[in-house]
């Protein structure tokens, strides 16, 4: 027998655990049968997908559904069961486990469901059908019987030990199994990693646990009780067979990683070591010179943060474990709604000390159109997390998730949402559509902006006064709007004079749009090697003689040949003349920019741009990350006058 088993995922460089489970599953249960993994991006054009899939010629098809790609598992259906109709057709996931009936009757050509964990079942249900008997007594399934051409009485079809349900739905019968007495054991499931694969540049995901401790009633993990833990040495077998496939960014699907404080502490030794042993292998002095950093992604709950964790985070290694934390709101009705225990103002300082002093990249997310949250609300919100400086700041939207509490008592609150998956929210009690449009514009202006890490100073500077963040990225994202920019596509260099233009609209002081000139600088700097500084962004300090500016060209250059800069940079020595050219630059800014943010006004407000000593950076582009380094004013010293 032929098993194909499908993954559409949301990007290219994501991967799917389920159907590798489901593989090695199927290899425990039968090593005769043919198992064959198909992975898809949902940006492949589906004519392509299903030839795919039909050239494989397979017995069984198995898809893996989500709300991401239903959509596309649907049309699939529609085109693959013409041209094969001797195949069965599954489908199991989130998706699909809470409505299986109905996505049955709506989906004609699906031959079945598998609702909730498949480990077990799926393996017998193959066995059935390889066996020609039909899955009676298949856990977790429901399941399409067509009717037979001679009619004959049910019950002499149902066997007198099925103790599951039925309903009549056209030409055929459908069919809900019972539920597993138990979930599966992770500790007894085979490890999904067995077969060789390429992981190169592809996100990785393992599972330590299944299960959260918590109830949220947006999240579809609150349908389920009690969390399973997998043993930690199960756990090293895993990563390492990752790790030699290429595997590097690890990604935890668990749902709350830190829900036992002992088995989280153990899992990140394994991984610790585990990346230790490799940097060993790999030889290298570094891990950022080898290329071979491997990073952790873990899922954690603010409030299971305590002193313990801290101390534990503190001495992890630079740059092998990065955080999310779902906030998603500070609005206390909100969380009582929801069933969020969350005190934000309780743990947002350790949050920011793991981040501003461990290092560690912390990703913050929050969710507009949950129940009792309307603008001003979330706005505060907004403003309390944004008071972090997180890395990442995620502005989701709520997804009205089939069997969550928030599906079950959509209308109680109000909720209107989409018919058509991903159910996300068009309006509440609390939010107008228009609120959710503007919303939508602010989301996409944050990623440009902020998340993308292309505008740290510049933001840094521009919001240091601001008494709302939020209501900056508003009136900002309105602007964009009002320009009619949404509707373009728009590269970083694009972006910056778009916030150029945007900031001088503000009817700013000559001595304000200065600083910001210079701090936009200092980030299209980062962006890359620059060819030509835009006109809008060359120096232009009022008061100073084009004399000193001459200096100042002049002094660059000879800063540029300075031996003694290669010093400041690890392992630029071995670079000749020509190389260091092509992969430094050196600039001048009449602020500090990293260091100088406590005297924005007082250079604002007094004019002291033109008497201000230049700062001199070096800035470096090889690898994988820009890098800069503040020179010492010995090296640069201006001796023209300053008038």
């Amino acid at each position: 027998m032929r098993i194909l088993l499908v993954a559409l995922n949301a990007r290219y460089v994501h991967t799917n655990l389920a159907i590798r489970y489901l593989r090695a599953a199927l290899r425990q249960q039968s090593p005769k049968w043919e198992i064959v993994l198909k992975e898809f991006s949902i940006n492949d054009h589906l004519e392509k997908v299903a030839a795919e899939i039909y050239e494989q010629k397979p017995d069984v098809i198995g898809f893996s559904a989500y709300i991401w790609n239903i959509t596309q598992i649907r049309a699939l259906l529609r085109r693959l069961q013409p041209v094969l109709p001797e195949a069965y057709f599954l489908a199991g996931g989130p998706e699909v486990s809470f409505d299986p009936v109905e996505v049955l009757e709506q989906n004609p050509q699906l031959d079945g469901i598998i609702c909730g964990e498949a480990e077990n079942s799926f393996p017998l249900l193959i066995q059935a059908w390889a066996e020609g008997s039909l899955p009676w007594h298949v856990p977790n399934l429901v399941w399409r019987f067509s009717k037979p051409l001679d009619p004959k009485p049910l019950a002499g079809i149902i066997p007198e030990d099925y103790r599951g349900s039925y309903k009549e739905a056209g030409q055929a019968f459908i069919f809900s199994n019972l539920p597993a007495a138990e979930p599966p054991d992770l500790n007894k499931l085979p490890d999904p990693y067995t077969e060789q694969e390429d992981l190169h540049n592809r996100l990785a995901y393992v599972e330590t646990s299944r299960g959260c401790p918590f109830n949220c009633q947006f999240c579809i993990s609150s349908t389920f009780q009690g969390i399973r833990y997998l043993d930690p040495e199960k756990f090293r077998l895993i990563l390492r067979r990752l790790f030699a496939y290429g595997a590097r960014t690890i990604k935890f699907v668990d749902r709350t990683f830190n829900a036992r404080k002992k088995h989280a502490f153990q899992i990140l030794d394994v991984f610790r070591q585990e990346a230790l042993r490799l940097r060993a292998q790999s030889k290298a002095e570094t891990y950022s010179e080898s290329g071979q950093l491997p990073r952790a992604h873990c899922e954690m709950a603010g409030e299971l943060l305590d002193k313990d964790w801290l101390e534990y985070l503190k001495e992890y290694p630079p740059g092998m474990i990065q955080l999310e934390i779902g906030v998603q709101s500070t609005h206390q009705p909100t969380l009582d709604a929801v069933k969020r225990p969350q005190n934000f103002a309780g743990w947002q300082d350790k949050v920011s000390y793991l981040q501003h002093i461990c290092k560690i990249p912390i990703h913050l997310d929050l969710i507009a159109g949950l129940p009792f949250e309307g603008w001003q609300q979330f706005s505060k919100s907004f403003d309390q997390v944004f008071a972090v400086r997180p890395n990442n700041l995620q502005l989701g939207f709520l997804k009205v998730l089939k069997g969550s509490g928030i599906w079950q008592n959509s209308t109680a609150y109000g909720l209107v949402y989409s018919p058509d998956p991903p159910y996300t929210v068009l309006r509440t009690n609390e939010l107008t559509h228009d609120h959710i449009l503007a919303l939508t514009r602010i989301e996409d202006i944050l990623e440009k902006y902020y998340n993308s890490g292309r505008f740290v100073y510049s933001l840094k500077w521009l919001l240091q006064d601001e008494p709302s963040p939020f209501e900056f990225f508003h009136a900002f994202a309105e602007y964009w709007q009002k320009q009619h920019w949404f509707k373009r596509q728009w590269n970083p260099k694009g972006l910056m004079a778009n916030l150029w233009e945007y900031l001088i609209s503000m009817g700013a002081s000559s001595q304000q749009r200065a600083i910001w000139r210079e701090v936009l600088r200092f980030d299209y700097y980062l962006l890359e090697r620059p060819g030509m500084v835009p006109v809008f962004l060359q120096p232009q300090i009022e008061g100073r003689t084009s004399a000193c500016c001459e200096e100042l060209e002049k002094q660059k250059e000879r800063l540029k040949n300075n031996p003694l800069l290669k010093d400041l940079v690890p392992g630029a020595q071995d670079l000749d003349r020509r190389q260091w050219s092509r992969a430094t630059a050196v600039e001048y800014f009449m602020v500090d920019v990293t260091e100088g943010l406590e005297d924005r006004n007082r250079l604002a407000e007094n004019n002291e741009l033109a008497t201000a000593s230049p700062v001199w950076y070096l800035f470096y582009y090889r690898g994988a990350e820009k890098q800069f380094f503040k020179l010492d004013a010995s090296l640069a010293e201006q001796d023209c006058d300053q008038k």
